[in-house]
């Protein structure tokens, strides 16, 4: 389905938007601590506020955007050994159940951070001078691909007939393919 496609493709970018935040983040850290402490023990005094806040604005944004790929993975919201303890039927609306629950959490988070990027219209960072409304719409940009990608799953699980309970991790089935095939190896 290409709503389905399409939604996997704007995740793959924000990976790597969060992985390019995270690396920056990374940076301004490495930074402040050289300014702060290495710099200061050869008696150079140089000042960068700058960096803790941008460090932490870095961090709101991608808790958010993070999020919003962790919730299209479904790796959140997964107690798995519930849901196939029980019949496969009453397992499936469990599954579906802990979505919807998710989605109205979502929907709050997406309304609260409407009011705090309001709120962040007035005020502008201390050091940085950046609009506040800048930091606190990540709330509602986050919240509303949280919103997009659990109804991703719910879609591509009723339109391809998949198995909603089946959250199988491509990433964790290459692993102990690769793990199994190394111990047959280590074997002979």
């Amino acid at each position: 389905m290409a709503f389905v496609r399409w939604v996997d493709k704007v995740n793959k970018w924000l990976e790597i938007l969060v992985g390019l935040a995270l690396g920056v983040m990374t940076l301004v850290v490495f930074y402040q601590v050289l300014v702060r402490f290495f710099l200061t023990s050869f008696g150079e005094q140089i000042s960068a506020p700058w960096t803790e806040e941008l460090a932490r604005y870095l961090m709101i944004w991608l808790v958010f955007i993070g999020g919003a790929v962790a919730a299209r993975k479904a790796d959140s919201n997964a107690v798995e050994a519930l849901i196939h303890a029980v019949p496969p039927l009453v397992g499936k609306l469990i599954k579906i159940g802990a979505h919807i629950t998710s989605l109205i959490f979502y929907a709050c988070i997406f309304v609260i951070g409407l009011e705090w990027t309001q709120f962040g219209l007035s005020e502008t960072a201390p050091v940085m001078k950046v609009p506040m409304s800048y930091v606190y719409s990540a709330m509602s940009i986050g919240a509303g691909l949280m919103i997009v990608n659990t109804i991703t799953i719910l879609v591509d699980a009723y339109v391809n007939k998949k198995d909603i309970r089946d959250t199988s991790d491509e990433e964790v089935e290459a692993a102990l393919a690769d793990y199994k095939s190394d111990g047959k190896e280590a074997a002979v």
